[in-house]
């Protein structure tokens, strides 16, 4: 087989390949992560200090005998609110309110992180003057930023540098905020 026909069959049959691949739209999409809160106001508040707004709240009757969600209470009102970062990018999150009766606390340790519990990470532009906003609003810090190195390196072989801290929202669900690694200073 010549150079330009075997060319043509690779090409032929990668494009195959692609036509029978399942559509990317096949796949399950995250719409956006849901945590469970005592108070929404409370929560909306506080994901408002890092710049995401209120997309979409609403607030329904719940029949707790008809309703297959494993609640562990028998919530008879739920209240939904979707909130976006300001600037679009990144994931939604909601912010899902039970009541009359309100569950139950379901870790163990709400002060301490293990198996099954939410991190969420976010990617910040300035660790330093969030980490400034988080104190002014009393928001439980767990660390100040801490500067890291990271694996990856300058164009120029240097080492680069970022910052993370951690903090609670106010459900008790761990954040960690993450300033990008750049160039490290000389």
């Amino acid at each position: 087989m010549n150079s330009k026909l075997r060319r043509s069959w690779v090409l032929g049959s990668l494009l195959l390949a692609t036509a029978l691949r399942p559509a990317a739209a096949d796949s399950p999409t995250l719409l956006r992560a849901a945590l469970i809160v005592d108070s929404a106001p409370r929560a909306m508040a506080f994901y408002e200090l890092l710049g995401f707004r209120v997309e979409m709240d609403q607030a329904n009757p719940r029949k707790p005998e008809s309703n297959p969600f494993p609640l562990n209470a028998p919530s008879t009102a739920v209240r939904l609110v979707i909130m976006q970062s300001a600037s679009g990018a990144g994931g939604r999150i909601g912010l899902v309110e039970f009541s009359k009766p309100t569950p139950t606390e379901a870790r163990l340790d709400p002060a301490r992180t293990g198996r099954g519990d939410v991190v969420l990470v976010f990617d910040v532009a300035d660790a330093d003057a969030i980490h400034a906003t988080m104190q002014r609003a009393g928001v439980r810090i767990i660390e100040p930023p801490q500067v890291y190195t990271s694996k990856k390196t300058a164009p120029d072989g240097s080492p680069m540098r970022g910052k993370v801290f951690h903090v609670r929202d106010p459900d008790g669900y761990l954040i960690e905020l993450l300033e990008a690694p750049r160039p490290a200073a000389p």
